[in-house]
């Protein structure tokens, strides 16, 4: 790491530090649920550090591979994940009204959690060739990224599928597209979620349970008001770490959709200010590496987002929690139980640290001569096509 870029160093560390956080909280957030499912505490954490472990084995590859050959094979990638998200449409493992996991022997994954760094890497690729592709090639593409929005929206999880939207506009509007393009894919989005809302019955309960969650507090609010008890009973310093009493049989998912709730019980308000202050030098540091205007646009736009993916995915989580949202089973980055889920983030901070390394791969050396002082620019690797910026 001694010839990395700083970002790509401090990067490195935050997400480091972030994993361990993660399976901090989990072991004290699981241990209940593990012992009355399994007759095993350390089920849940046990499992998930296993899959931490490999997640860290594709992180660093991910990190160390340059972005030329990610360009190279980032249509076929995006390709297999489309494929793989309509696939759950016949043959997925339903679980809670849903079909988003796939079941390849003992293990199940579930694609659209691998199709948002996917959805990003290929949209950097479009929006880096847009002036020089044909009009087919440009309609083609832009269908293809926004189907596969669609097509995790369909599973249903409309959480998911949000947060791809919410990244993919934001870099499209980064990549220059017009407003009047821009503001008429807000109004199709809203007016699809609101038909989805509508016409879906657990999706209208979840809405319902949002706008008033103690008019049904046994019912379709329940999980809502167990996690406002959770954050409740955490004052300001917490309950203690491993102290949380409503993760014993009262809140929904306390490992998963609902693990910052138990977070929040144990280490109270300061605990909440301490991860937002950290994901905001988390938001800085990337964005940092997406203002490098001496690197190439497409690493700037990688790096614009991946960022934005991992942050946006966590401050949903935490609306959830806190009640801000609809309850949509959001889990939150590198600390919610699931092999495809902390998989996928450690491939997005894979390509975050990557793009934060190539990026700093363009400045300007000096060089001294004797009495003369000479300014050498370091040029990037090229990018797939042989184009360099």
């Amino acid at each position: 790491m001694s010839s990395w870029a700083p970002e790509a160093k401090v990067l490195q560390v935050l997400v480091l530090v972030w994993l361990v956080f993660g399976l901090i909280v989990l072991y004290s957030a699981s241990l209940p649920e593990g012992l009355k499912e399994y007759q095993n505490p350390l089920h849940f954490f046990v499992l998930q550090a296993v899959w931490a472990a490999l997640g860290v084995v594709l992180f660093v590859g991910v990190a160390r591979t340059p972005l030329v050959v990610w360009w190279r094979w980032s249509p076929y990638l995006f390709g297999t994940v489309f494929l793989a998200v309509l696939a759950t449409q016949w043959v997925g493992r339903e679980l809670n009204g849903a079909d988003r996991w796939l079941a390849l022997g003992p293990v199940s994954l579930q694609p659209s959690e691998f199709a948002k760094p996917l959805l990003v890497l290929q949209a950097v690729w479009v929006l880096d060739r847009w002036s020089g592709l044909k009009r087919w090639e440009q309609a083609f593409w832009a269908l293809a990224l926004v189907s596969l929005v669609g097509a995790v929206f369909a599973q249903p999880s409309l959480s998911m599928s949000l947060l791809m939207a919410i990244v993919l506009w934001f870099l499209a509007f980064a990549g220059g597209f017009p407003l009047s393009w821009l503001g008429g894919s807000v109004v199709l989005a809203v007016a699809g979620i609101a038909y989805k809302i509508l016409s879906t019955t657990y999706q209208a309960k979840r809405l319902n349970s949002f706008l008033d969650p103690f008019a049904s507090a046994q019912g379709s609010g329940y999980q809502v008001v167990q996690s406002l008890i959770a954050i409740g009973s955490g004052n300001l310093w917490g309950t203690g770490y491993g102290m949380s009493a409503q993760k014993v049989s009262f809140l929904p998912y306390p490992y998963s959709d609902f693990i910052f709730a138990v977070y929040t019980e144990e280490f109270g308000l300061a605990g909440v200010i301490a991860f937002l202050l950290f994901l905001v030098v988390f938001a800085l540091v990337g964005l940092r590496v997406s203002l490098r205007f001496s690197a190439p646009r497409s690493v700037r736009l990688l790096a614009l987002g991946t960022t934005l993916m991992l942050v946006i995915q966590s401050l949903l989580h935490l609306g959830v929690v806190a009640g801000c949202l609809p309850p949509t089973g959001m889990p939150l980055p590198l600390v919610s139980y699931g092999g495809s889920g902390i998989w996928a983030a450690l491939i997005t901070c894979g390509l975050l640290v990557r793009a934060a390394r190539e990026a700093g791969l363009v400045q300007l050396d000096v060089v001294s001569t004797g009495r003369k002082v000479q300014l050498r620019r370091r040029t990037p690797p090229p990018l797939a096509g042989g184009r360099s910026e």
